[in-house]
């Protein structure tokens, strides 16, 4: 073999030999992307949280305000809607108003919160009954939030103001 064929040889074994990542590149890749995962997995579960809190209140909102409005009608005498006047249910409010798939129980966080009605302030919220907190971290004084809400409930809307 003659001088140039033996450098071009040693060139081409050293270029094959090249390719690839050194096991310390590698480590230290994985290392970084280790570190923003432990940075971002904890903001994003919050914004989860967050929002899933968010969601819970606008459900408790939207069935505060059905109900406020089907006592209205039942007050007023307005039977177009609830045909049962006074004994028009809970139930016969989400019927009519469409809200079967609100649940009226919610975990979030591992808390478990419990759709509720405040006959003292006309008011629906979750209520977490284990701490007394609502969906927002407020303490809820005394029994206030005593009656549970449910698209099966009989209670009577007229009962709960």
């Amino acid at each position: 073999m003659n001088k140039i064929q033996t450098v071009k040889t040693e060139l081409t074994k050293s270029r094959k030999s090249k390719k690839g990542f050194t096991l310390v590149e590698l480590v230290v890749v994985i290392a970084i992307l280790a570190i923003l995962a432990a940075i971002a997995i904890p903001i994003v579960s919050n914004t989860i949280d967050s929002s899933t809190k968010s969601a819970a209140a606008t459900d408790a909102q939207t069935v505060e305000l059905a109900l406020k409005e089907a006592h209205a009608q039942i007050i007023a005498g307005d039977k177009s809607v609830y045909t049962a006047g006074t004994n028009t249910s809970v139930a016969d409010v989400y019927t009519k108003k469409a809200l079967k798939n609100i649940e009226n129980t919610r975990t979030i966080g591992g808390t478990t919160y419990t759709l509720k009605w405040s006959k003292t302030d006309s008011q629906c919220k979750y209520v977490d009954t284990a701490n007394n907190k609502d969906i927002s971290g407020n303490t809820i004084v005394g029994s206030n939030f005593s009656t549970a809400l449910t698209s099966s409930s009989t209670d009577k809307v007229t009962t709960l103001f």
